[in-house]
């Protein structure tokens, strides 16, 4: 037992001209790798780095500014609203940023993509409401740090109840694949957008607010046949 010890402790001969092995190396043999006429001396040695984890984040979302409108035009016809400049001056909602800025990264490491969904509540002023409208939300995709990630779809958003805090019928607006959505990921609101109120003979004049409900999830919301 004494000479095995002995012999696990000498170091060991340089028996070849390398690469080492796990037990046989450049850190425990004597004399190192002979290069000679035989051939050349040869070693491998290690580089590493690790890659650390984000997160999958929603950063902004965009206040809808939409025009004027009068009492007569919507007692008297259908009439489309576009989308205009300005920031809210009433409503309940807070995280809206009055650029038109929607803005997703995804520096999760997993490549296993999200979806965003977006649903929007009535039009009230006071006790006032606005009994049919639809908001067509299109949006223009700016940054997107993978050239593979889907564009945020055009909707047609109706006035949806809410309950329990949340909005009852959200729609899908923006799908990331597996392998997509990956870094930045920003798109704007289109000047093509607009609001549609329903013709209302009995509207009442004030201003009028809706909230948008944004949600973000961890995985895409279609799954591609296979």
């Amino acid at each position: 037992m004494v000479a095995a010890a002995a012999l696990l402790l000498s170091p060991l001969a340089a028996g070849a001209s390398g690469p080492g092995t796990a037990t046989n190396n450049l850190t425990n043999v004597s004399g190192g790798y002979v290069a000679d006429s035989s051939g050349n001396a040869e070693a491998t040695s290690n580089a590493e780095f690790t890659v650390t984890a984000g997160t999958l984040s929603l950063n902004q979302v965009p206040n809808i500014m939409l025009g004027n409108v009068s009492v007569k035009d919507i007692a008297t016809a259908d009439t489309k609203l576009p989308v205009a400049s300005g920031a809210p001056t009433a409503g309940t909602a807070y995280d809206g940023n009055n650029t038109g800025t929607l803005n997703v990264t995804d520096y999760r490491g997993d490549n296993a993509g999200w979806s965003l969904t977006v649903g929007m509540s009535p039009f009230v002023s006071g006790k006032a409401a606005i009994t049919q409208a639809t908001l067509n939300l299109d949006q223009t995709p700016g940054s997107l740090d993978n050239s593979a990630t889907a564009a945020p779809k055009s909707l047609k958003l109706a006035q949806s109840t809410v309950t329990n805090g949340w909005i009852a019928s959200p729609q899908l607006l923006w799908d990331a694949a597996a392998n997509t959505g990956e870094g930045t990921n920003t798109a704007t609101t289109a000047t093509s957008s607009n609001l549609l109120v329903t013709k209302q003979s009995n509207v009442v004049a004030g201003t009028y607010d809706a909230t948008l409900y944004w949600a973000l999830q961890n995985a895409p919301a279609t799954t591609p046949a296979t």
